[in-house]
């Protein structure tokens, strides 16, 4: 049984690697939407990726949870269902165990809401992701979550860096 679902994690894993591409596109500025507290949003990378807004400062530093549809593969034990009227997007998210810190524009410029969700389930996924383990002896899943901190590891630096030395 373990068997199979290493080998299934390991196909997974494979599909999601295959994806990974550098392209990030951009929203038409008529079409942007500002950011808010709570919104699941899609980011136009390949694969695309998404997060769920927590908090935003003043600066306009946005503090994240990156979520995956790619749900067997991470180390959170809880799920997000989208209702069914959300048309064009996965029904399904799993938080991942680490937090983002992107800049609204990167947000606003890449990527649209694709839900709102309620304080009380915000509070959930926080509560899920400071609970969760950040690796995992199962190889697959330790390999996925350390593709995505990847891609998300120079974002977060550069809108650190961005909005700390703006205030300086």
């Amino acid at each position: 049984m373990l068997k199979e679902r290493i080998k299934e994690l390991n196909v997974s894993l494979k599909l999601y690697k295959d994806s990974l591409g550098t392209e990030r596109y951009k929203v038409k500025p008529e079409k942007r939407v500002p950011v808010e507290v709570g919104q699941i949003r899609v980011l136009f990378w390949m694969p695309n990726e998404y997060v769920l807004v927590y908090h935003i400062e003043d600066s306009g530093l946005v503090h994240a949870v990156p979520l995956t549809v790619w749900v067997s593969l991470t180390t959170c034990g809880i799920k997000i269902h989208l209702p069914e009227y959300v048309e064009g997007f996965p029904k399904l998210y799993a938080p991942l165990p680490f937090h983002v810190y992107i800049r609204k524009e990167i947000l606003e410029e890449e990527g649209v809401p694709v839900y709102k969700v309620r304080p009380e389930t915000i509070e959930k996924v926080l509560r899920a992701v400071d609970r969760a383990p950040t690796w995992s002896a199962i190889k697959p899943i330790r390999e996925f979550l350390k593709l995505v901190w990847k891609r998300y590891g120079d974002i977060t630096l550069g809108s650190l860096f961005y909005t700390h030395l703006d205030n300086v």
